[in-house]
């Protein structure tokens, strides 16, 4: 039984997206899962990607810029997903591209992005309560790469990454989503693995 629980999670609202900054300080005293869930906010990117830029675009941009994710946009510049350099980076790139029977060159961003549709949200006054913990404990219960967080007046400021919580608390989250054949099973244990 663990100590920590799940938040109450909803669909990301498709609001004004705001970027806001915090500082990151850690105590020595306390666990990782023990400190302030605020402190590992993530602002929302900076960067934006077309849905139509093809994987070598978006990489270039990733790296050119050091950043790890991008919002990625639409016609109407509309935020539609987020897509990571660990993604692009992935082997699940030449799987997607062959289960679509087309070159990896022809894949597109909007192939491989993560859809806000299918991410889940909390409230900013929800982060201010809750504990590293929680957050691991939400982002397992959910199966979530990503926790979006809105403010009162229902714009998102920021997000939690789960690639950015397992590397800075040196243990292991677990996100495996139902698999359905044994197939599905070393799928997923390959992704985390190269996450």
């Amino acid at each position: 039984m663990s100590f920590y629980h799940a938040l109450k999670t909803a669909a990301v609202d498709n609001g004004a997206v705001i970027n806001n900054t915090f500082n990151v300080v850690t105590t020595n005293t306390k666990t990782f899962e023990q400190l302030p869930a605020e402190q590992f906010l993530r602002p929302l990117p900076a960067i934006h990607i077309d849905v139509d830029a093809c994987l070598d675009d978006a990489t270039l941009v990733l790296n050119k810029t050091h950043q790890s994710v991008a919002l990625v946009m639409n016609s109407a510049n509309e935020p539609v997903g987020l897509i990571a350099l660990a993604q692009l980076g992935s082997r699940n790139v030449l799987e997607k591209a062959q289960k679509m029977g087309v070159s990896r060159s022809e894949l597109v961003v909007s192939d491989m992005m993560v859809p806000i549709a299918s991410l889940r949200q909390i409230s900013t006054a929800q982060v201010v309560n809750a504990l590293v913990g929680d957050i691991k404990a939400t982002i397992e219960a959910d199966g979530l790469s990503y926790l979006f967080v809105q403010n009162s007046q229902k714009k998102a400021v920021g997000y939690f990454d789960i690639i950015d919580l397992v590397k800075r608390s040196n243990g292991v989250i677990s996100t495996l989503k139902a698999s359905h054949d044994f197939k599905d099973v070393v799928a997923q244990i390959l992704h985390n693995k190269e996450m």
